[in-house]
């Protein structure tokens, strides 16, 4: 006998005209489709992250199209560009070539999951002979841009919605939750419109929902989730020890396993294929210092000397007559002098290690945990030797969550040290000058979204968190997020 679904069920008041939550003693003139019925309810649920999403997208396009013409009144569109070199390694992935996506020349220096992502879209590029753009050779207008910007709007807008989710799952207001969504696609937004590095975005995504099932006790998804989530962009693997250490003991070696297996699976197939690029990208890790922002640590930072091999080292945009122009390009033939990730990254991973032995040695309240692993991901940019300012949005990202679900004491100055720092991160000042305030504002922020015992909002502007209904019961019994809640109250 087959048992309904009723993971989407809600109550309250809009369901108070209705018949009550569960639906049972409806009238009704005819059959219902299901279907429906469950789009409609996802769509009730989630009706301002798609607002705020479909806004993101409608912004980034504008932006790409009509910045630089409005504003600069050049006729070329705007280029973000890491995106052609992401792209390009994309292609290799539709070639068959995993090890071609750390071909010198790309700047890939990740984990191959976002150019496996992207290799259908480029494989469509090719087919539809679109012209595309090269790191060092830009075109004033590539169409390829048409297909793979929204793509990665759609990518980045992904965030807003799983943070949503967990926000209400903590059980913040939908007033607070708006504007959580609201703010966490400010911070989503330039990491694909501005810089083509929409993995910063989704790595949250995928974070966030594993962040989720954790609270939940579901640690098999929570395995794999995380493992999707280093795949795209290995920072996120600083947060596995607090989960793994927070994970059930007889399962923890599996859980890892979970963890690591699709990377090691991608870069093991990478590096057999091209050996010297992959340990280039991933180990040495060479940054330019002189495009980013250098920090103090970059003192300390190991020198790398990468190669040009005649790959464009800098390039002049002049916009050209007509349709199909390009960009003309200098070559520099000599050595670049780039920095390695040196002994601030060694203390960022020690740093995870002695926070997840504290979980270990203390279990911690899931959203306790959460505020740890928004610390660790924060304490990236207390120790990078090279930054750039979409390097904040992670875990400004988790900390907007956190302080949705605060007073407004908090919350408001949370929110305007937020949109402050990460607007200031584009600033071109010293590198002192340019540190302090940012580890400041971050610091600032980590402090004021620090777990405390709240008093539980009440009333009907809070909806239920999301179950999952498991075995055909009825109701799902309170995951670790709604016990913590509970006990805040007393």
């Amino acid at each position: 006998m087959s048992v309904p679904n009723r993971s989407l069920e809600r109550t309250g008041p809009e369901d108070a005209g209705t018949g009550g939550g569960t639906g049972r003693g409806r009238s009704s003139s005819g059959p219902r489709n299901p279907s429906a019925g469950i789009l409609g309810s996802l769509v009730r649920r989630r009706a301002v992250p798609l607002v705020v999403a479909a806004a993101m997208f409608a912004a980034g396009m504008a932006f790409e199209l009509l910045w630089i013409p409005v504003v600069y009144h050049q006729s070329r569109w705007f280029t973000q560009g890491d995106l052609w070199g992401m792209l390009r390694a994309a292609h290799y992935v539709g070639w068959g070539d995993l090890g071609g996506i750390y071909t010198s020349g790309n700047g890939v220096v990740t984990f191959p999951g976002m150019a496996v992502l992207l290799a259908p879209v480029a494989m469509l590029s090719g087919a539809l002979h679109l012209t595309e753009s090269y790191p060092g050779v830009y075109l004033t207008h590539p169409t390829a841009i048409l297909l793979v910007l929204p793509v990665e709007l759609v990518l980045a807008s992904s965030v807003v919605f799983a943070a949503d989710a967990l926000a209400q799952d903590l059980g913040v207001p939908r007033a607070r939750r708006a504007w959580s969504c609201v703010l966490v696609a400010f911070l989503a937004w330039p990491t694909a419109v501005l810089w083509g590095h929409a993995e910063d975005a989704l790595v949250m995504t995928l974070a966030l929902c594993a962040m989720r099932a954790a609270s939940g006790g579901r640690w098999v998804r929570t395995g794999w989730l995380f493992g999707l989530a280093i795949v795209i962009q290995p920072l996120i693997a600083l947060v596995v020890p607090l989960y793994l250490a927070a994970s059930p003991p007889g399962r923890r070696l599996l859980f890892a396993v979970r963890c690591a297996a699709l990377s090691a699976f991608t870069v093991g197939v990478a590096f057999l294929g091209n050996p010297s690029g992959t340990y280039r990208a991933l180990v040495q890790q060479p940054t330019p210092p002189d495009i980013n922002h250098p920090t103090p640590w970059v003192a300390l930072a190991p020198k790398v000397v990468t190669p040009s091999n005649g790959i464009p080292q800098s390039s002049t945009g002049i916009p050209a007559l007509g349709r199909g122009g390009f960009s003309t390009t200098s070559v520099v033939h000599h050595a670049a002098a780039n920095v390695s990730g040196g002994p601030g990254r060694t203390i960022d991973v020690l740093l995870a290690v002695v926070v997840a032995v504290y979980v270990w040695r203390r279990p911690q309240t899931p959203v306790r945990l959460l505020w740890l692993a928004a610390a660790v991901l924060a304490s990236r940019c207390f120790f990078e030797p090279v930054m750039t300012p979409y390097y904040l949005a992670p875990p400004l990202i988790l900390l907007v969550v956190l302080a949705a679900r605060t007073d407004t004491r908090r919350l408001l100055p949370a929110g305007l040290v937020t949109v402050g720092v990460s607007s200031y991160a584009y600033l071109d000042v010293g590198r002192w000058v340019w540190w302090l305030p940012v580890v400041g504002g971050l610091s600032a922020v980590l402090a004021l979204t620090y777990p405390t015992v709240d008093r539980p909002v009440t009333g009907s502007e809070v909806d239920p968190p999301d179950r999952v209904v498991r075995s055909g019961s009825p109701g799902a019994p309170p995951g670790p997020v709604e016990r913590d809640l509970v006990a805040s109250a007393g």
